[in-house]
């Protein structure tokens, strides 16, 4: 219900995407998923997911969620890409546990900058 107060409008009823907006929900295969950027699929941490909602949605007000609203939001759209279970509770214990296939797809950029880079 959330989702849908606050989300649908910009990415649509089943987080499908709608004109720049992009999906949040991506169907087919994990590896279209993962080329599409996918939140299931390509995000490497689900952690990163509530920072991002946090300070940036929604798009009309920005920072303007609670930190429940976010998890609830942070919740439903890791279900709904398969990351998590419909009724696995998401908080600041749990959230850092959830497994993100993206996380072996990144590399560790070890760069200390100046003249030290490769």
């Amino acid at each position: 219900r959330l989702y849908q107060q606050l989300c649908a409008s910009c990415h649509g009823l089943a987080a499908e995407g709608q004109t720049i907006n992009p999906a949040l929900v991506v169907r087919g295969t994990p590896e279209e998923a993962f080329r599409a950027r996918g939140i299931g699929e390509f995000w490497p941490y689900a952690t990163t997911l509530y920072d991002y909602i946090r300070r940036s949605m929604p798009q009309t007000a920005p920072g303007s969620l609670t930190p429940d609203q976010v998890y609830a939001l942070v919740a439903f759209l890791l279900a709904e890409n398969g990351r998590i279970g419909r009724d696995e509770v998401v908080d600041q214990t749990t959230l850092p546990a959830v497994e993100m296939p993206g996380r072996t797809r990144f590399v560790l950029d070890d760069r200390t900058g100046g003249p030290t880079i490769r």
